[in-house]
């Protein structure tokens, strides 16, 4: 007998609901309730926490030196944006200078200076050119030395690196001799003639006084003879150089004395006998002209000039 095969009915087939249907079922309503009330950041946190839970097995097979290399590198671009001020705080001048020292091969720990005494350690430093935490290789003793001689005050400087950190300038200033006027402007001069300075000079008046182009060259020889002779010197108020030749005595009471071109202590040692001798200095005199070796001409104020032979009286 054939077997007859029975084709189920519609209603007893099984139903099949749709997926869309499978997810609104009762076990995922409880899930989408959380997510509606945790909103889209609970969801992404949820995301989140699940992506950082599949990392963690792979963690625990990762060499502890290779950990140790990505923690160094990360500290170091951390370090790279902090000082670069691209997180807001950082890369300013103190930064920098923290930068350059740490780039420094020999940083400079301290930097000594001696000699210096009129001349202001600022102006120095600043002619140096360096400073504690730039680096030695930097320094160069030559340069140093021309910039430090270049102030005012200094006539020589010595600049050595002392390894591994020190710089040491060794100055010798320039010595005030005189007072040089010219064009109504007063220098301070020292003993070769070279101009040290115009600036704040008021406690340097007591120097001898020099007026006259050529003056401050020819000062030093002529402050050396006056030293000799004391009673002249301490009487003289200004030395004015006249031509470039000679000079002329303007003494504190008014008296003008004319000294030669040459042979300038036999002169000065006459007139020095004059004033022992007959107190000249305290006379009523315009000029003294010591010019003619023989001879000396004076002239009283408002008076004709008298000549007198050496030896004479007066």
């Amino acid at each position: 007998m054939r077997a007859v095969r029975r084709e189920p009915d519609f209603d007893d087939a099984p139903v099949r609901r749709p997926r869309r249907a499978a997810a609104l079922d009762g076990a995922a309503r409880p899930t989408l309730a959380r997510n509606a009330r945790g909103g889209r950041h609970g969801a992404r946190r949820g995301s989140a926490g699940g992506g950082l839970l599949r990392w963690l097995p792979r963690l625990g097979s990762v060499s502890p030196g290779a950990i140790g290399l990505a923690s160094f590198l990360l500290l170091a671009a951390g370090a790279g944006l902090v000082q670069g001020g691209h997180l807001g705080f950082g890369g300013d001048a103190a930064n920098e200078d923290a930068v350059a020292a740490a780039d420094a091969w020999f940083p400079i720990g301290e930097i000594l200076a001696a000699g210096h005494y009129h001349t202001r350690r600022a102006d120095l430093l600043a002619a140096i050119g360096l400073k504690p935490g730039d680096d030695m290789l930097d320094a160069d003793p030559e340069a140093i030395r021309l910039r430090v001689e270049a102030l005012d005050w200094i006539d020589s400087a010595k600049v050595s690196r002392l390894w591994p950190a020190t710089l040491q300038v060794q100055v010798v200033e320039k010595q005030p001799y005189a007072l040089w006027q010219t064009k109504g402007v007063t220098w301070l001069i020292d003993r070769k003639g070279e101009p040290i300075t115009k600036n704040d000079i008021a406690e340097f008046a007591g120097l001898p006084l020099v007026v006259g182009d050529g003056a401050p060259q020819h000062a030093g020889e002529l402050i050396d003879v006056l030293m000799r002779f004391p009673a002249v010197q301490r009487a003289t108020k200004a030395s004015v150089r006249v031509g470039d030749r000679r000079w002329d005595l303007h003494l504190k009471n008014g008296i003008q004395v004319r000294l030669p071109e040459d042979g300038v202590e036999d002169a000065l040692h006459r007139l020095t006998v004059l004033e022992q001798e007959q107190r000249i200095f305290e006379r009523d005199i315009e000029t003294i002209d010591l010019r003619l070796p023989d001879r000396l001409v004076i002239k009283p104020r408002g008076g004709a000039a008298e000549s007198i032979a050496r030896g004479e009286s007066t």
